[in-house]
């Protein structure tokens, strides 16, 4: 039996460096992928053109900003399927087509400028007919008198 325990005692000398280098390695893949997702919601949560609850087109699709986190951001997307949350890692972000919407009542016109609009319209289209129409009152009133 003791030859068996000098040999685990061996065989764990032997192993365990190789296991601690396994999960060193391990760890600093977790720690640079945790490491870039931080700087990238960080970077995205400190731009100023773009903050949570703000209305935005997300890959052709209306949505909101729900929440930028450190890893993750979280968008709330109108679809055919109804309100959803569409959860995207923080360091994905470049590759999703983001356009914020400033103001989407910006090129609609209200019932007063339509209506002006078209009194001008009325007005430019009718301006030679009324020229005419007044240079016939004026002859008539001429002839009359």
């Amino acid at each position: 039996m003791n030859a068996f325990d000098a040999m685990g005692v061996d065989f764990v000398d032997i192993i365990g460096p190789w296991v601690a280098i396994l999960v060193s390695i391990s760890a600093a893949f977790w720690f640079k992928d945790f490491a870039t997702n931080m700087m990238h919601g960080i970077k995205f949560k400190m731009n100023p053109s773009f903050n949570e609850g703000d209305a935005v087109i997300l890959n052709d699709e209306d949505a909101i900003i729900v929440k930028i986190g450190l890893s993750e951001s979280v968008f709330g997307v109108y679809s055919k399927k109804g309100y959803t949350w569409r959860f995207v890692q923080n360091d994905r972000l470049h590759l999703l087509k983001l356009e914020k919407i400033v103001n989407k009542n910006l090129h609609l016109d209200t019932d007063a400028e339509i209506g002006r609009r078209m009194q001008s319209l009325l007005d430019l289209a009718q301006s030679d007919q009324i020229a005419v129409n007044k240079a016939e009152i004026e002859k008539l009133k001429k002839e009359h008198n």
